[in-house]
């Protein structure tokens, strides 16, 4: 009756406190059929594990429920993916969208991985099929065209999943954070979602690279090795040797590589056994120092410290989060830091902020620490900055969305974070992702949100749209390129997006 009354559906179903994300579809040929993916989190019968990925068919709209198979899941499902999808033509042919593609033709009783062969449109090569499928649709009047969506992009098949094409001269990149470095012409640098640590040109005539496929890619990895996938972050060069690389994956993961001789090195900080197990956010902060370029600063309850390119480290800090129990723990950890700012004024000044709502200071490189979140929302912090225009000047955004919160919170502090202004004057609710400053004027500042860019010439009094072709997308991280004064946007979704802000300056 459209919504107004329900029913639960539990006839051979599982219930109970296990239960996690559930996934549906109904078969177009024959509406009584459904089939319900669902990820079971209840112990295993064995006592070894959990029960994981199970599918359930009906053939009464749901009244009763059989599940279809014995033994493991074909395919990883967990918290990321959940689709089902059924051929058209067919009830008993379905398809399970999990890490890798796996369909059955007999109802979900037996299972094959689709095939991996796939032709690239852009450089026109044979490759393996990306991982992590999220969407699957096959054509209703065409079941032989299906359309697929994975962390690698778009890709269709013509012929029922035996050989795919890729689509990959989509600009649909997204990046979680952006550097660029002082070459001429200078390279942008940034994180991926699972396509690892990128480079390219900041500028290049599109005209000049042109194909019979598309635009020719310029951009390249940074590495191609064992570590060669994977979700990659923050990204950054040595600025008196841009040959060093320092680049990091999911979970605090830190590499150092040598562009020029392939030299690769894992540095990620680890804690001695017996001492307490660092917590490393998915986007684990670090800085190369702009005192010492042999110095870095790398962040995960606490703040360490190399002064020999990340080979060893030393503690700075005591946790300067709130650390929080084990029952706010979950597979990602909670209680870390996920901001890191040098002042480039002040030597020894370095401002965090962390998932919990802190944002600390120390004038000392780190002897002693001041907890200065008073007045502040207890909100993921998800970027402080320590001005480069005045040494007792600290930025901070924060993010609700997490609490469905999705007001725009920006915050200046003239005294180290003692008291704080709020500046986010008449932006619409947007979650606010990064803060940056104009390298010339104080009173201008640039902010990346859920939706856009903006700009303050008042020092956020007020706010004014920067969009004009960017199209509308969550920007998760900016950096200007001082010489060309280029502000470049990563955006989670969209690519790279570079603006000339000479004309926001004058």
């Amino acid at each position: 009756d459209g919504g107004e009354n329900w029913k639960k559906l539990t006839a051979g179903f599982p219930y109970g406190e296990h239960l996690g994300r559930i996934g549906l579809d109904i078969a177009l040929s024959d509406p009584n059929v459904i089939y319900a993916i669902l990820e079971n989190q209840a112990p295993a019968a064995t006592g070894e594990g959990r029960i994981g990925g199970e599918l359930y068919r009906s053939d009464n709209k749901g009244e009763t429920w059989a599940k279809t198979h014995s033994g493991p899941f074909p395919t990883g499902i967990n918290y990321s993916f959940c689709d089902v999808r059924i051929a058209p033509d067919n009830p008993d042919e379905i398809f399970i969208a999990g890490w890798k593609l796996v369909m059955s033709t007999d109802a979900g009783k037996t299972w094959e991985f689709t095939s991996d062969t796939v032709v690239h449109i852009l450089k026109h090569d044979i490759r393996v099929m990306h991982l992590d499928m999220h969407d699957l649709w096959i054509d209703p009047v065409n079941p032989n065209r299906i359309l697929l969506g994975n962390d690698g992009g778009l890709y269709c098949s013509w012929d029922r999943s035996n050989t795919w094409l890729h689509y990959n001269n989509f600009p649909i990149g997204e990046f979680y954070a952006v550097s660029v470095d002082n070459a001429d012409p200078y390279n942008i640098y940034g994180g991926t979602q699972d396509n690892a640590a990128v480079y390219g040109p900041g500028k290049h005539d599109i005209k000049t690279r042109l194909t019979d496929y598309g635009v020719e890619d310029p951009w390249e990895n940074v590495y191609l090795d064992q570590w060669g996938g994977g979700d990659s972050y923050f990204t950054e060069v040595d600025p008196t040797n841009p040959d060093v690389i320092y680049y990091e994956h999911q979970f605090g993961m830190m590499r150092r590589k040598n562009m020029k001789t392939g030299e690769t090195k894992t540095i990620q900080p680890k804690a001695n056994e017996g001492e307490e197990p660092y917590r490393y956010n998915w986007m684990t902060p670090f800085v190369i120092s702009k005192y010492n370029p042999y110095t870095i600063y790398y962040a995960t309850q606490m703040l360490l410290k190399s002064v020999d390119r990340g080979d060893n480290w030393e503690i700075i800090s005591p946790d300067l989060t709130t650390a929080p129990g084990p029952e706010k723990q979950g597979n990602v950890p909670y209680g870390t830091i996920t901001t890191l700012s040098e002042s480039p004024l002040k030597k020894g000044l370095i401002v965090i902020g962390t998932d919990d709502g802190n944002v600390q200071v120390t004038e000392d490189e780190g002897i002693s620490w001041t907890l200065v979140n008073k007045g502040l929302p207890d909100k993921w912090v998800t970027r402080v900055r320590a001005s480069r225009h005045d040494a007792n000047t600290i930025y901070a955004t924060l993010n609700g969305y997490r609490d469905d919160d999705f007001q725009s919170y920006i915050y200046i502090s003239t005294d180290l974070g003692n008291s704080w202004k709020p500046i986010s004057g008449n932006l619409p609710p947007e979650p606010v992702n990064v803060i940056i400053e104009d390298p010339r004027d104080p009173e201008i500042l640039y902010i990346g949100t859920d939706l856009t860019v903006y700009a303050t010439l008042n020092r956020g009094q007020s706010w004014i749209s920067l969009r004009s072709n960017l199209p509308t997308c969550a920007v998760h991280d900016l950096a200007i390129q001082e010489k060309e004064l280029d502000l470049v946007a990563g955006t989670h979704g969209r690519s790279i997006f570079a603006l000339d802000i000479e004309t926001i300056q004058k």
